[in-house]
């Protein structure tokens, strides 16, 4: 059974302390994994017709990749570029993270509808210029928070459950979701301090990416250990 502890909601800021130090362990290898991952992820989205279904099964076989590293940089191991690619070797675990991905899509495409059916109505055309303007309330805006929230707390420790854990695709989600929902404030806390930090990252041509991007691996895997041991 698995055991998840509650921790103090302001654990999460100390969780991406714990990423830079991760980051700062080895700064050149880790920027240029953050650059390899984000190109993966840009190059995917863009592909015609399948792109988002490519994406969503790549990201979390990419993430655990590199939650695997920060376990080992963590332990003294050095940090190889290609560590991003590491579990695509265990067939075992990749197939059970390529379900996660197709688990993500399939929630992302729920979201998609719901947020259709309920913000739709926010969506209006200008007459003068015919295209379409958004005029989001404060409850379609809270809807949409609560949205990504929800898929936050589904996905987001997956990867390390499969990995760390030796879970099925289907019970590591439903692990993030115990243990995000008993951390339902950390986790919150996590979220907007993470959007505040890529907002900046995007600033300068969204090369603070290439920081951030590690920096969240270790801020999950230290949130991992803090809440499922």
């Amino acid at each position: 059974m698995l055991k998840v502890r509650n921790v103090d909601p302001l654990q999460a800021i100390q969780w991406f302390k714990q990423g830079w130090q991760v980051f700062m362990s080895n700064p050149a290898n880790w920027a240029l994994m953050g650059l390899l991952f984000g190109i993966i992820v840009l190059v995917s989205s863009m592909l015609p017709f399948i792109g988002g279904v490519v994406l969503n099964l790549l990201v979390p076989i990419l993430t655990a990749g590199m939650l695997q590293a920060v376990k080992n940089a963590q332990a003294g191991t050095p940090v190889e570029i290609t560590d991003v690619f590491g579990m695509f070797k265990d067939e075992p675990k990749r197939n059970q993270l390529l379900i996660v991905g197709a688990l993500m899509l399939g929630g992302g495409l729920v979201a998609a509808v719901l947020s259709t059916l309920f913000i739709g109505s926010a969506i209006q055309v200008d007459e003068l210029t015919g295209l379409p303007s958004f005029n989001l309330g404060l409850s379609a805006l809270l809807f949409m928070f609560v949205v990504v929230i929800f898929l936050g707390m589904l996905f987001t420790f997956a990867p390390a459950l499969v990995i760390f854990k030796g879970m099925s695709a289907i019970d590591a989600v439903k692990g993030s979701l115990q243990g995000t929902l008993a951390n339902v404030l950390p986790f919150v806390v996590f979220v907007l301090f993470y959007a505040a930090l890529a907002f900046v990252a995007s600033i300068p041509f969204m090369l603070g990416f290439l920081v951030l991007i590690p920096v969240m691996m270790g801020a999950v895997y230290a949130a991992y250990k803090d809440i499922f041991g």
